[in-house]
C-alpha cells in the first residue's frame, strides 16, 4: 500500500459515539468511509444518509469492504465483535474499554497478534491537545498526586456498563500516563443512587513510584465537570479537558504584612496555548497513519488492558463495601 492511497475505514455501531467516529471518518485525510453497519437499520440509514455514505448487511460484509473498522458498540459486544473483524483481516479500532472482562480482553490481543492486525483502543482523552501538552512538560517535573473529576448529569450512554468502565476509564488511563508508573494499591467507594449500576465512585491509587491519585466519576452531578490537577514539587497543572485548557501555578510567595497584619500570597500563573483540534480526529488520524507505517498506536491493547484491570479492580472494591452496607 503506497502513502498515496486511502485507507478504506468502516464504521460499527452508529450511537452517539458512532455517529461521531462516522462522521470523522467521512472528512478525514488518507481515510475513505466505505460504510457503516448497525443492527438498528433505520438509525444506520439517517447516518448513513447524513454523511454520504452507505449501509452494510452485515458486520462480514462490511469488512469484505473494508481496510479497517472502528467499533463503537456497546461494550458486552467488544470482544465478539472485535474478534470477528480482527479474524476477517481488518485492523480495528475499537471504543474503550477494550472488553467487558479481562479475559475477554486478553484473547482479543491474542488473536490481534495472531492475525497481525493492529487493535487500537479508543481511549480517545489520550489524544486531547491538553492532555498531549502536559505530557510533554511532565519530563521535568515529578509528579506526587493526581485528582481528577469526571462528573455528568446523566445515565451513562452504554447502559450495558456502569459509572466505571462507561466514564472513570477515561481517567484511569490518564491516571496511569500521568504517572508513569504502575499502580501499587486500590481503594474504591461508590453507590447506586439512580440505577441498577453503580453511578458514583471515588478511587484512590498509589503507584510505585510513592505518587497518589484520587478519581471522582458520577452519573448523578448537577454539573458536567471534566477537570484534573496535578500537583509537582514546584508547580500545579489544572487541566479543563473539555475545553482544553492547560494552566500552570508555579510555587509562589507568602508573607504577613506589617502594617495591617492580613497573609498575602503572590504566585505565577501561565496559561499553555493548545491547539484547538478535536480529540476524536487526531485519534482516528493515529490509527491511519499506525496502519500505514505498522507502529504500534499509542493506545494499544496493552494500554486498554491496563485500565480495564483497574476498572475491575475498582469495580470490585466499590461492591465488596456495597455488600458490607446490606
Amino acid at each position: 500500500m503506497s502513502q498515496v492511497d486511502s485507507i478504506r475505514v468502516g464504521v460499527i455501531g452508529t450511537g452517539i459515539m458512532g455517529g461521531h467516529h462516522t462522521r470523522v471518518a467521512s472528512t478525514l485525510p488518507g481515510c475513505q468511509l466505505v460504510g457503516i453497519y448497525d443492527l438498528d437499520t433505520a438509525r444506520a440509514a439517517q447516518v448513513a444518509s447524513q454523511f454520504d455514505t452507505a449501509t452494510f448487511p452485515s458486520i462480514d460484509a462490511l469488512c469484505d469492504a473494508a481496510d479497517a473498522v472502528i467499533v463503537a458498540s456497546p461494550t458486552r459486544t467488544h470482544a465478539d465483535i472485535g474478534a470477528l473483524c480482527l479474524n476477517a483481516g481488518c485492523h480495528v479500532l475499537l471504543e474503550k474499554p477494550i472488553a467487558s472482562t479481562i479475559a475477554e480482553g486478553e484473547k482479543l490481543l491474542s488473536i490481534s497478534k495472531q492475525s497481525d492486525k493492529l487493535l487500537m483502543i479508543g481511549h480517545a482523552e489520550r489524544f486531547n491537545p491538553a492532555v498531549s501538552v502536559v505530557l510533554s512538560l511532565l519530563p521535568q517535573e515529578e509528579v506526587f498526586d493526581i485528582a481528577l473529576q469526571r462528573l455528568s448529569p446523566t445515565p451513562p450512554r452504554d447502559r450495558s456498563a456502569d459509572i466505571i468502565f462507561d466514564l472513570m476509564i477515561h481517567d484511569l488511563d490518564l491516571a496511569l500516563a500521568f504517572s508513569g508508573s504502575s499502580v501499587t494499591s486500590v481503594a474504591a467507594v461508590g453507590n447506586r443512587i439512580r440505577c441498577e449500576f453503580i453511578d458514583h465512585v471515588t478511587a484512590l491509587l498509589r503507584f510505585a513510584s510513592g505518587a497518589t491519585a484520587t478519581l471522582t466519576a458520577s452519573a448523578v452531578s448537577q454539573e458536567r465537570i471534566r477537570q484534573g490537577r496535578l500537583f509537582t514539587q514546584s508547580a500545579q497543572f489544572r487541566i479543563d479537558f473539555a475545553s482544553r485548557e492547560v494552566w500552570i501555578h508555579r510555587q509562589g510567595k507568602s508573607s504577613i504584612a506589617k502594617d495591617d497584619g492580613q497573609y498575602y500570597q503572590v504566585s505565577q500563573v501561565e496559561q499553555i496555548l493548545v491547539p484547538n483540534r478535536e480529540p476524536l480526529a487526531i485519534e482516528q488520524e493515529h490509527f491511519i497513519q499506525s496502519i500505514r507505517t505498522g507502529a504500534t498506536p499509542l493506545t494499544d491493547a496493552e494500554t486498554g488492558l491496563a485500565a480495564l484491570r483497574l476498572a475491575q479492580a475498582i469495580q470490585d472494591c466499590v461492591n465488596a463495601q456495597l455488600v458490607e452496607q446490606v
